[in-house]
């Protein structure tokens, strides 16, 4: 026993097994104790050997955590949508930057303060690439659009005007930049629309398409206004009957807008998206409405006719239209004829029509225009003066306002029956040297002079599938009585029937190959000295009647212009 006590002893002295095992059960003990008191001291002592009073430490109540947890996320969602705004305006800049304009043609949403931002809206209209803006030195014949309140029906007139302008072939193909551009015509720019008021729908299609025209071809787009509230009340006769003050203020409109087009004035208003030149004066200007939609190649045609109109002073303007152009009426897609009588509903006229031509300045529209029944004015033979115009066989532009515009319900439902043409005829490869005065004359009356006549309109309809036949008309009454048969217009304006030519009137019936035409009693006798040949002699109404044998029994409306 002493012997065991002994060997313990120095065993715990020389550090043996005992001793190791006592000293670890010892450490580890004093170990866990330190660890125990650390862990429930926390960093209390370090902040007690600072002299700094220890605080309490509690836990977030559930509300407090569920709105740091808010905040939080309110954060991160600012951060994600400020990097996606910012890369969407990157994309703009960088797209719009480009070189080449996309080829695409997207009808874009109409621009709207109140429903949408402007870098929303533009991101909807999807422009991919800005296009450079084309040579204005070259922009002088612009369109021109008259609108006042109807802003579906401009928006459809002016997605027609983008969709078959002549610069998305420029732009495409690069052709303005290849080629020597003191030979290129740019038809249709700028783009200038004329507001009447200041209606806000308008004003917003006018923005959108800005937009288009500018970004997407290059092509400026000028907004004008008028304001009724500057017209003085003694412009308009207030005793009027209703239907006839949409036309008196449509006249003032139109006169208004025709200076500002050919003054320049319509190309001081600078609100642009990009820096845009003055554009030179108009030598020609194309005329339309809001409710008027064009062909594909409405612009062909304005730009192979442009070089005649400007050489030919006998010629009043160019008309894209056929009044009596129904789809059975017509066949000819390259057909262009001399009329008399003025269409309107897309036209051109150029500057010395609207100014005067210098060797008969008294002949000027300009100063004259009325306050009222514009187009009925022009065809008035002291303002025609015997001129003529040009118009196709199967018409290029389709009049499709019923609502709200100037034309009665019954005139707005048989000029929404005529034929827009879908054939892209490229006019400028056409041979129109046919069109020359004399020679059209003498064709024409060569043809018609040949018809066989007949008495009835039965009979005219049962041979015409054969040869070209004539109905002889001595008055306006037997005139309206045949047109009715044939389903064609029966108005005559100041002694000249709707598309008359020396007061022939054609009607491809059946759109076959022959013709039947309504003719004056004079076809009967020899070819007159003057026929087709009357631009600029002082022939008024009567004596324009009395030369084509055909008596007046219509009703004087004492229309004063």
């Amino acid at each position: 026993m002493n012997r065991q006590k002994l060997n313990g002893d120095m065993n715990h002295r020389a550090g043996g097994p005992s001793a190791k095992l006592e000293t670890g059960i010892i450490n580890h003990n004093t170990s866990s104790n330190h660890r125990r008191t650390k862990k429930r001291m926390g960093p209390s002592i370090q902040i007690r050997s600072l002299g700094i009073p220890r605080l309490p430490r509690r836990r977030p109540s559930r509300k407090e955590a569920v709105t740091l947890l808010i905040f939080r996320t309110i954060g991160v969602t600012i951060i994600l949508i400020s990097i996606i705004w910012f890369y969407l305006l990157y994309r703009i800049v960088t797209d719009f930057g480009g070189l080449k304009p996309s080829t695409e043609i997207i009808r874009p949403p109409v621009f709207n303060p109140h429903d949408v931002s402007r870098l929303e809206w533009l991101l909807k209209m999807r422009l991919e690439k800005t296009a450079p803006l084309l040579d204005v030195s070259h922009m002088d014949s612009p369109v021109f659009i008259v609108t006042y309140e109807r802003a579906q029906y401009l928006e459809r007139s002016l997605w027609s005007i983008f969709q078959h302008h002549p610069a998305h072939l420029l732009q495409n193909s690069g052709s303005l930049r290849d080629r020597d551009q003191s030979k290129t015509r740019i038809m249709g720019s700028p783009v200038i629309v004329s507001q009447d008021g200041d209606n806000s729908a308008v004003r917003a299609v006018i923005e959108t398409y800005r937009n288009l025209f500018e970004r997407k071809l290059g092509v400026p787009l000028y907004h004008i206004q008028h304001r009724q509230a500057d017209i003085a009340q003694d412009s308009y006769s207030w005793s009027l009957s209703d239907w006839e003050v949409p036309y008196k203020k449509l006249a003032i409109h139109y006169g208004w807008a025709l200076e500002q087009v050919f003054s320049g004035s319509a190309y001081l208003n600078r609100k642009h998206t990009c820096t845009v030149p003055t554009p030179p004066l108009p030598k020609r200007a194309i005329i339309l409405e809001e409710d008027i939609e064009i062909s594909r190649d409405f612009f062909s045609l304005m730009n192979a006719t442009a070089d005649i109109l400007d050489m030919d002073d006998t010629l009043l303007a160019v008309s894209a239209y056929n009044d009596n152009g129904n789809e059975n009426h017509v066949l000819d897609h390259k057909r262009l004829l001399r009329s008399d009588f003025f269409p309107g509903l897309g036209w051109m006229i150029n500057r010395d029509t609207w100014e005067g031509p210098s060797n008969h300045p008294e002949a000027a529209l300009k100063g004259k225009w009325p306050n009222g029944f514009w187009d009925d004015w022009i065809r008035e033979a002291n303002v025609r003066r015997g001129r003529q115009v040009l118009r196709p066989e199967i018409s290029r532009s389709f009049h499709y306002g019923n609502v709200k515009g100037a034309s009665d319900s019954d005139t707005a439902i048989k000029l929404s029956k005529i034929e827009l043409d879908k054939i892209d005829v490229h006019w400028e490869n056409e041979d129109l040297s046919y069109l020359d005065r004399t020679v059209f004359a003498s064709r024409y009356w060569d043809r018609v002079s040949k018809a066989e006549p007949v008495t009835t309109d039965v009979d005219a309809k049962k041979l015409v599938a054969h040869k070209d036949v004539r109905v002889q008309y001595s008055d306006w009454k037997q005139f309206k009585k045949l047109a009715e048969s044939f389903n064609i217009m029966t108005d005559e304006k100041a002694g000249v029937p709707r598309t008359a030519y020396e007061g022939i009137v054609e009607v491809r019936y059946g759109a076959g190959n022959y013709f039947i035409y309504l003719t004056p009693p004079y076809l009967n006798e020899t070819k007159p000295a003057d026929f087709g040949i009357k631009a600029w002699a002082d022939l008024s109404k009567e004596t324009l009647l009395q030369r084509l044998q055909i008596t007046d029994k219509t009703d004087d409306y004492g229309f004063h212009w």
